[in-house]
């Protein structure tokens, strides 16, 4: 199949493109097992309802804002972590029982890491931040990742990989992420 690349004038391309802001809640550290090591799972395999808009369809990831609740207690954790993009909403499993991984999991000892990412879009790290009392906010932007969700959906799916050793107390992040759409 080849490319077409007048299909539309850049008025056109411009004006059926879509933004959004879609919110997600994922959990850190939910059984308050305290810090993790680099390299663990931080949070499991969650979904980003209409991601895209239609199904099998792409958008671009442009930016992600995490609002983190819960840490030690002089305020929230700034520590940096990676998220991973993927369309596949399979969970991760431990290699050692076939369990369902869970956060502080070492994401080397997962049995279906291959196939899990096979859906993968891409990851990005999040490095930048500041405590705000009760939550910390980080920022990541300009991250221009091309997302493809699968056939017949219109979902991603995130996780997180911890690059850090701080102890999030049961928190919860809320992920806010902006795409443009196709």
């Amino acid at each position: 199949m080849k490319t077409t690349l007048k299909k539309y004038t850049a008025a056109e391309r411009l004006g059926k493109m879509e933004v959004d802001l879609i919110d997600i809640t994922v959990s850190v550290d939910p059984d308050n097992t305290g810090g993790d090591a680099e390299g663990d799972l931080f949070f499991k395999v969650t979904e980003i309802p209409n991601a895209v808009s239609v199904d099998g369809g792409s958008a671009i990831l442009q930016s992600c804002c995490a609002i983190i609740a819960g840490g030690d207690n002089d305020g929230a954790d700034v520590d940096a972590f990676d998220v991973v993009v993927t369309a596949d909403s399979t969970q991760l499993l431990e290699a050692s029982d076939s369990s369902e991984a869970e956060s502080g999991d070492a994401m080397s000892g997962m049995e279906n890491a291959l196939g899990t990412m096979d859906g993968t879009c891409g990851y990005f790290s999040v490095v930048n931040g500041f405590d705000a009392g009760v939550v910390a906010i980080a920022n990541t932007n300009n991250i221009g990742m091309v997302c493809k969700a699968e056939q017949g959906s219109k979902s991603l799916y995130v996780y997180g990989v911890v690059q850090n050793d701080a102890d999030y107390n049961q928190g919860s992040m809320v992920l806010r992420l902006g795409f443009i759409k196709d």
